[in-house]
This record gives structure tokens, sequence and C-alpha cells, in this order.
């Protein structure tokens, strides 16, 4: 269990714990609908792909110069996004990534979603294993909606459990 909780927590591929930036919940520039639910479902799809193992559909969400900010440090270009995802295998696979709470603000061809990640164990048992704020700025390509920016931030009590399994107290 110890291990699983370990390697789940790792799965969260964040950054520092850090307060929310609040000035993303009172922004006025929402984008037209059809933006909106574009870039919500950028999020959802690249979080389904990450569940599936195939990190290169899960790069493909990324613009090509993507950086990618987490708790391991960061990480710029598909290639390097698809070389981390692959170190962490361990770490995410048979994971569940369901993002939640919304908060999508954005002008003309950039966007910038906020939500909240929970991750669960999906395999051995249905165990909650950590959440956390992310924040992704999007650009509107010629292939559509794609993640230029991508931080996440563990919340606290994740970040301490996290620190305490791995002996980082």
């Amino acid at each position: 269990m110890k291990l699983l909780l370990v390697s789940a927590l790792a799965a969260l591929l964040t950054a520092p714990v850090a307060a929310q930036d609040k000035s993303q919940l009172t922004a006025t520039n929402a984008l037209p609908a059809e933006d909106d639910l574009a870039v919500r479902q950028v999020i959802a799809r690249a979080n389904q792909a990450l569940d599936t193992g195939d990190y290169e559909l899960y790069a493909s969400f990324y613009t090509e110069d993507a950086v990618f900010t987490s708790g391991f440090g960061s990480t710029e270009g598909r290639e390097a996004i698809i070389a981390a995802m692959e170190a962490s295998r361990p770490f995410i696979t048979n994971k569940r990534h369901v993002s939640g709470n919304y908060v999508v603000n954005g002008e003309g061809d950039t966007a910038v979603v906020s939500t909240y990640l929970i991750v669960f164990e999906r395999e051995t048992d249905l165990t909650y294993v950590g959440s956390a704020l992310n924040v992704d700025t999007l650009v509107r390509t010629d292939a559509g909606w794609k993640i230029q920016r991508h931080e996440s931030t563990l919340d606290p009590a994740t970040e301490r459990a996290m620190n305490a399994l791995m002996g980082n107290q």
C-alpha cells in the first residue's frame, strides 16, 4: 500500500505548493462558448490519453515548444514531455486523472484554464491518491487548441503525504 501511494502521488507530476492565484477566479474575459468547450475538451482528452499510457497521444495535445512544469522540474517540448512520461510510467500506470471545477478565461487565441486534479488508483482498489491545482495556458493553432504551458501545484496535504512517504520530511 505504501508503494502504491508513493507511486500514485508521484504520478501527479506537480510543482511545490503555492497559494492559488485568485485573479483567475474574478477575471471577466470569458471565451465564446465554442472555444470554452474546445479548451475543456483538450484538458479532458489529455487526461484520458495519460491514463491509457499512450504518451505520444498525450503529448499531441501540447504545442511543439510546450513547457511542462512539475515537482520534478520543468520540461520543454513534446519529445521531452514524452520522455518524462515514459520515465514516470511506473507511477502513472493504473491511475485515473480527473479534472473538475474548470475556470476558463481567455481572449482571442489564448486561454488560461485552471482545474482541480484528483487522482485515483483504478486497478487494485478504489483509492484516493492525491490532488492538485493545474493551470494550463492554451493557444489556438492551425490544428486547434493546444496546451502551451502546464503548471501543476500539489495541494498541501498531498505534498506532505508525498514527502513523508519519500522520506523528505
